[in-house]
């Protein structure tokens, strides 16, 4: 057995775990930093990654696969919501590497492409549930995310009045017309 998986099981698990808490705190973590906390050679994770930009887009894949699971029970548009919003105030250095991933990312990689898939189809389920067709449908997700995402963005950028995130989760269903 390689003394990586024998000693760490699955690095690549491991590294995406510990490369999620590490970007809350130092979004500009390097990968021999990433590789200290693990206790491994930084040329490891270039196996498993190829490289910074490699383990990011990997680690975005996995924020959009815990967005989709954190929105999959929502039964209602605010549901999904404050769902959402939720896990993007819980984990804003994460939310903001996901929503920094450029179009050309999700077709060069096809883990990115599938989690981000994964999340519009539990999107549009929730919140286009009777579109007449796919374009009908795909506006209303991006109606509802483009809101979100603005108000998140704002709130965090410290534009909008103070508020709480709860206030805000509030505020934001109003400017939607929803009730929480």
């Amino acid at each position: 057995m390689p003394r990586e998986a024998y000693h760490h099981g699955d690095l690549k698990a491991a590294a995406l775990a510990e490369a999620e808490r590490m970007i809350e705190t130092d979004p500009d973590f390097s990968m021999r930093q990433l590789a200290g906390q693990l206790g491994v050679a930084h040329r490891a994770l270039y196996n498993h990654f190829g490289d910074r930009a490699g383990l990011l887009a990997q680690l975005a894949a996995a924020g959009f696969r815990q967005l989709a699971a954190a929105t999959a029970d929502a039964d209602s548009v605010a549901a999904f919501i404050t769902a959402y919003a939720r896990f993007a105030l819980a984990r804003p250095r994460l939310y903001q590497l996901m929503m920094a991933q450029p179009y050309s990312a999700f077709e060069r990689n096809p883990d990115l492409r599938a989690a981000a898939d994964f999340l519009i189809g539990v999107a549009l389920a929730v919140l286009a549930p009777g579109a007449s067709d796919a374009d009908t449908g795909r506006r209303q997700v991006m109606r509802y995310w483009m809101l979100v995402h603005g108000g998140l963005a704002l709130h965090g950028g410290g534009v909008l009045r103070g508020r709480d995130d709860a206030g805000f989760i509030a505020e934001l269903l109003a400017i939607a017309g929803l009730k929480g």
